[in-house]
């Protein structure tokens, strides 16, 4: 019997994923930088970590809290009740979550982008996910964007191996994959569509893959991937039902669609909110400078770049890419739309899922994190971009499709777009860095309570949901809905905690404050701010204009106005 030789792995391979793992220990320093100042900021983080709860209460899972299913599905808020079992319940567990799945998108990435585009491609897709702004910006929150990225990662991965080899297995897989995005974001079901729109895509494109037993596989064992998604999802989907219903949660969501007339706009700011979040040109410059050196590293047989042309496309392309940080879009469309005849099932399923994607975005409300998986496919694309350049001619032209005049397009689209149209400023230097402490919130909250009455400890709330998560049990708490609600007199004598973004959501600001304090007076301000993130929820057009004014939201504690005015 003779013995099986032992599994060892090249130079090149061994390289490149040393690299990638530095890249995702670096990945995850960047993210937990400074944890202990991070807290809750955003409106929708204070639900997410009020539904953890679930975990320290007496009916576990099933006393989830049914408020959380208009903003999200299950799967996040399972992930922080996780964390509260091992940490405490805190705000800092629950962005814990965010970090951890943020920092495994890094090898995510490697793996998605090498099994792509093959040997160089892993290792400049893991540094420019490791030191993207945008994702180490939601990576820093307790939202569900950083845990569904990486769900939607890993998806692609599965959906690519489906394509390539359509079996029972890997149609199982697939189902597992969209379900489980499906419970991180109602968008998930977008991982599901994009496969069958590849197979018609790919029978299209790729004479070599028409066969009929080809088509049959895809297509048959494609039933048996949608079937088992339904099986995941549909505990969900009943509890939904049984707490409102489904249609009533899909009219909340219609609320949020625009027209084509507002497409255009809301492609814009978009793009314009990413250039914002990408944290001007040191963060794009510490990403690409790294991505090219580890492609050479996971590559030095492939020398021929230094000796022609391709050594200025690279320097080139590194400087329309700090420069214009929406050039990762436009090497989406054109290194990953239009790959050229019978590409890899794998190349264009990503192609089939950045324009899917692009196409459906901007149709919605312009929130900037809805962007972030069209973020993630340029990372794709630029990793086999720059991996296709420092490829041997042969390789470059047949793996990697590489053609110089489409780089040339995508770099001078870029150009155009953020010198000529875009013009955003630098929010960092304003007071607005991607690391900036966010526990202001936190701190005001403290105060608030330390300032409030002993003798009548009860609190009227006109707040975000952290206020309400920060306050816990240590006052008796009554929330108001709107600011009617707070307006209406009461005979208890509890004070009021309002906080000024909340207050802004029932008008104009100046008039709300000044029907507000006709009622109340003003025991104590405290001052608190929004991160760059939540500032471009509530004002999609700040990244054009914004200034650190704008993102102050101070609370405000509120004792009933006595007659006789203000003492």
């Amino acid at each position: 019997m003779t013995r099986k030789a032992p599994l060892t792995l090249s130079p090149s391979i061994r390289r490149e994923v040393a690299f990638v793992a530095v890249a995702t220990v670096i990945g995850a320093l960047v993210r937990i930088w400074a944890l202990g100042r991070l807290g809750l900021v955003h409106f929708d983080e204070g639900v997410y970590a009020i539904s953890g709860l679930w975990a320290i209460g007496p009916g576990g899972l099933a006393g989830l809290d049914p408020v959380i299913f208009p903003y999200a599905p299950p799967g996040f808020p399972i992930l922080v009740g996780l964390a509260y079992k091992v940490f405490g319940a805190s705000d800092v567990a629950a962005i814990l979550v965010s970090v951890t799945t943020g920092a495994l998108a890094v090898p995510a990435s490697a793996w998605l982008a090498r099994r792509t585009f093959g040997a160089g491609a892993g290792a400049p897709a893991a540094a420019l996910a490791a030191l993207s702004g945008f994702h180490v910006a939601f990576s820093r929150m307790a939202l569900t964007d950083a845990s569904f990225l990486l769900v939607w990662l890993v998806g692609l991965i599965i959906a690519q191996r489906f394509l390539e080899r359509p079996g029972a297995a890997s149609g199982v897989a697939l189902g597992v994959a969209v379900g489980a995005a499906q419970l991180f974001k109602y968008s998930g079901w977008t991982l599901g569509a994009v496969v069958p729109l590849s197979a018609v895509a790919i029978a299209v494109c790729d004479p070599s893959r028409r066969g009929a037993d080809y088509q049959r596989r895809v297509w048959g064992f494609g039933v048996l991937a949608a079937a088992t998604s339904a099986l995941v999802y549909a505990p969900w989907f009943a509890f939904v039902e049984n707490h409102g219903g489904y249609r009533g949660l899909l009219a909340h969501h219609g609320g949020y669609v625009g027209s084509l007339d507002s497409w255009f706009g809301h492609w814009r700011l978009q793009l314009e909110q990413a250039s914002a979040l990408s944290g001007g040109w040191g963060w794009n410059l510490a990403a690409w400078l790294p991505a090219i050196a580890g492609a050479i590293l996971a590559r030095p047989d492939a020398r021929a770049w230094t000796r022609s042309w391709r050594g200025l496309v690279f320097i080139a392309m590194l400087t329309v890419a700090v420069v214009a940080p929406t050039f990762l879009w436009w090497l989406g469309l054109g290194w990953l739309v239009f790959p050229g005849r019978d590409a890899s099932p794998g190349r264009r399923l990503l192609g089939v899922a950045w324009l899917g994607l692009s196409i459906l975005t901007p149709f919605y409300h312009p929130y900037a994190r809805l962007w972030l998986p069209i973020q993630s496919l340029g990372w794709i694309a630029g990793a086999g971009a720059i991996a296709g350049l420092i490829a041997p001619q042969g390789e470059s032209m047949g793996r990697f499709g590489f053609r110089s005049g489409v780089l040339i397009a995508c770099g001078l689209a870029a150009l155009v777009q953020g010198l000529v149209l875009m013009r955003t400023p630098s929010l960092a230097e304003r007071g607005m860095g991607l690391l900036a402490p966010t526990d202001s919130l936190r701190n005001a909250v403290a105060r608030a309570l330390g300032d409030s009455p002993r003798e009548n400890p009860k609190l009227r709330l006109l707040v975000r949901p952290p206020v309400t998560f920060y306050i816990g049990g240590r006052a008796e708490a009554r929330i108001e809905p709107d600011l009617d609600g707070l307006l209406r007199e009461t005979r208890d004598g509890a004070w009021a905690l309002v906080d000024l973004a909340q207050l802004g959501q029932s008008g104009d600001l100046a008039t709300t404050s000044t029907r507000l304090l006709e009622r109340w007076e003003k025991v104590g301000v405290y001052p608190t701010s929004l991160n760059l993130p939540t500032l471009l929820d509530v004002d999609p057009g700040a990244a054009r204009r914004a200034r650190p004014a704008d993102a102050e939201a101070p609370l405000w504690l509120l004792r009933p106005r006595r007659s006789g005015g203000e003492r």
